[in-house]
């Protein structure tokens, strides 16, 4: 697995160099500004609040919080989870703990000292520059030109799914970015002692964004083979991170290998495996353009047999399997997010097939040149064609619903009132202090004594809702409501004294 040979051919002239590196410059700030201007940083739905939850727990040097119960009661008096918002488990001490892992919430903690409502904005952005340099740094490790390196991270930064997961408060974009240090440390890990020390502490930083990136050891393990030293140095590096990881969960969920998704196996079934390939396949042309299927024959030509390369496919080989047999990796495209850490790699392969026809069409630059520019603008344009269908750019506007209906209550409602929720019950927890009850969580012989114990405290009885989950829910509470207001995607309801 050798390096690719060198492009012999004359580089640009300076003044040329100068001149597109400052239309580079005048790209990337603005590609800046349009994340700034779609990443919402509000706490939302369940992985949204979940992960600022969490972060705001840690900036108070909490592990777990209490529950809101009715007072005189348990928070398992009306069910096990009556009063536990979406994004936390009630834990056996009555402690309710953060569901999701601690990478992200640690970096929205760092983030904060700018403001909770800036943190997400400043990992978010910060984030996906990195991950498009990082991928820049590969690309040119693989000796693809510098036009081909930019075409790569202008297909990943225009991905709609890396917008996605950019544009709202959550773990994929750092797990791609964390996964890309440790590759690319584990490059040189051979040749200094400082980049294995780096690769170990990056791939604990991709644990606890996600338990699942530990499979980053198999690519690491091609990149190093069995060369003790480096293994060990590895192992140091990573050290400090694997101690928090154990410690943490020791202490929030019983066990140093235990997390807050519990045992998943049952949802991990080899009956999983064609529904999710075929679904893969059939969204990632979608998601990266049909670009991407050259990669497929990138093992096939020299510029693909080179050990950098074998990196990154073992380890999209390796997640991509991995995931194949995840019940929920094929529910939607939106959950291919999963995979994310993967379309790097099949982005690289498929410059690397780019970069062998512009190296064999050396007696014809200018037709390669137009030939690879018009492939590069078609996969852009089919990406950007793909952002209405797909609704990316109205994210930020669906979840500005959270935080304004959360506004609404504290303004409009009493506040001993009780509120009935389920879909905003994590963003309620974050951004007021009512006392919410899960309508989904509670046993319908339940209803009566809760019911009966409210009146008899003289609280008023309200319900925020989406459309999806109204009829269902007063239905099931029972009563005669009254609607108050919408306010963007939430109804807000009173139910009328019996």
């Amino acid at each position: 697995m050798n390096d690719l040979a060198p492009d012999l051919r004359r580089p640009c002239p300076a003044w040329l160099r100068f001149g597109l590196f400052g239309l580079l410059a005048v790209a990337v700030f603005s590609y800046a500004i349009f994340l700034q201007r779609y990443i919402s940083p509000y706490a939302g739905g369940s992985d949204s609040s979940g992960y600022l939850n969490s972060a705001q727990l840690l900036s108070h040097g909490k592990l777990s919080t209490m529950p809101r119960p009715l007072p005189g009661f348990s928070a398992n008096s009306f069910g096990s989870f009556s009063n536990v918002p979406l994004g936390f488990l009630l834990r056996l001490d009555g402690h309710m703990a953060p569901t999701y892992p601690t990478g992200y919430p640690l970096q929205l903690l760092a983030a904060s000292a700018f403001g909770w409502s800036h943190a997400a904005i400043i990992v978010n952005l910060s984030t996906a520059l990195l991950t498009g340099y990082l991928l820049f740094l590969f690309c040119r490790k693989l000796g693809i030109n510098e036009g081909l390196s930019f075409g790569g991270v202008a297909l990943l930064w225009l991905c709609p799914l890396f917008l996605f997961s950019a544009f709202q408060p959550m773990s994929d974009l750092s797990g791609v970015c964390a996964s890309l240090i440790v590759l690319y440390s584990a490059l040189f890990a051979r040749d200094h002692w400082k980049n294995a020390v780096l690769c170990g502490a990056a791939l604990s930083l991709a644990v606890l964004i996600r338990p699942s990136n530990l499979l980053l050891a198999v690519p690491v393990l091609v990149a190093l083979g069995f060369r003790l030293r480096s293994w060990w140095l590895v192992g140091l590096g990573g050290l400090p991170g694997a101690a928090f990881f154990g410690f943490y969960n020791w202490q929030v969920y019983g066990s140093p290998i235990a997390t807050g998704y519990g045992d998943v196996s049952a949802i991990f079934s080899r009956e999983n495996l064609p529904h999710n390939l075929a679904h893969f396949s059939h969204w990632i042309p979608i998601l990266l353009s049909p670009l991407v299927v050259l990669a497929l024959a990138a093992p096939f030509v020299q510029a693909g047999r080179q050990r950098a390369f074998a990196v990154l496919a073992v380890w999209a080989i390796t997640l991509i399997g991995f995931y194949a047999f995840y019940y929920h990796a094929g529910e939607t495209w939106w959950y291919l997010r999963f995979i994310l850490p993967a379309f790097p790699a099949l982005i690289i392969g498929a410059m690397l097939m780019l970069e062998t026809g512009w190296r064999a069409t050396q007696s014809r630059p200018i037709f390669a040149g137009v030939v690879l520019t018009m492939l590069l603008i078609f996969g852009l344009g089919w990406q950007l064609n793909q952002f209405r269908p797909l609704d990316v750019l109205f994210l930020k506007a669906n979840e500005r619903s959270y935080p304004d209906a959360a506004q609404w209550a504290k303004q409009k409602l009493p506040a001993n009132s009780v509120i009935f929720c389920m879909q905003v019950s994590g963003a309620f927890f974050y951004y007021t202090d009512f006392l919410l009850f899960r309508w989904e969580q509670i046993a319908p012989e339940k209803y009566r004594p809760l019911l009966t114990a409210i009146a008899e405290q003289n609280r008023p009885i309200y319900a925020a809702l989406f459309e999806f989950e109204t009829d269902e829910a007063l239905k099931e509470i029972g009563g005669h409501w009254t609607k108050l207001s919408t306010v963007g995607q939430v109804t807000f309801w009173q139910r009328q004294p019996e």
